[in-house]
């Protein structure tokens, strides 16, 4: 075994949680417990801030900016392929992540307030399912969500 996996082993018995090379984060049990890792990408980190995002009352939808997101977009709809982490740009760390939202907040819901609530449920999802801090979260909200705006695109027009 050579000296960086010892290092890296003595200091997981000791916090929990070490990150190895790249962004995976490795978990191992502490003292007494049964060997062995845990890798967590960082597109898990991804879909559990998606998610938690989602859950806050006045969050409508999570958008993609950029052209390249808007082509994987539609590719995903095409594909049935998940959208959990649509909107969502993590940075990994050994013990702490920042997290980037892109949302569309329903309108006559509070920003602030939606703000506030979504870097709560988000930072505490994260902490609680992969033991990350949220030194960071990020929220840009790119649109607004008024209510009947989609019953606009599914009436047929009027005949006179």
């Amino acid at each position: 075994m050579s000296q960086e996996r010892m290092t890296v082993e003595s200091a997981s018995t000791e916090k929990g949680l070490v990150a190895t090379r790249g962004s995976d984060m490795v978990a191992q049990g502490g003292p007494g417990s049964i060997g062995g890792t845990t890798k967590i990408a960082d597109s898990v980190v991804s879909r559990i801030a998606g998610l938690a995002a989602r859950e806050v009352p006045g969050v409508h939808d999570m958008t993609s900016t950029g052209i390249g997101s808007a082509f994987g977009n539609i590719a995903g709809r095409v594909t049935g392929q998940d959208q959990a982490d649509k909107g969502v740009a993590v940075q990994v760390g050994e013990m702490e992540c920042i997290v980037d939202l892109n949302i569309v907040v329903d309108y006559e819901a509070s920003i602030p307030q939606v703000a506030t609530a979504l870097r709560r449920n988000v930072a505490g999802r994260l902490k609680a399912m992969t033991g990350l801090e949220a030194k960071e979260i990020n929220i840009n909200v790119a649109d607004l969500f008024f209510l009947g705006q989609g019953d606009k695109e599914q009436q047929p027009p009027a005949v006179r």
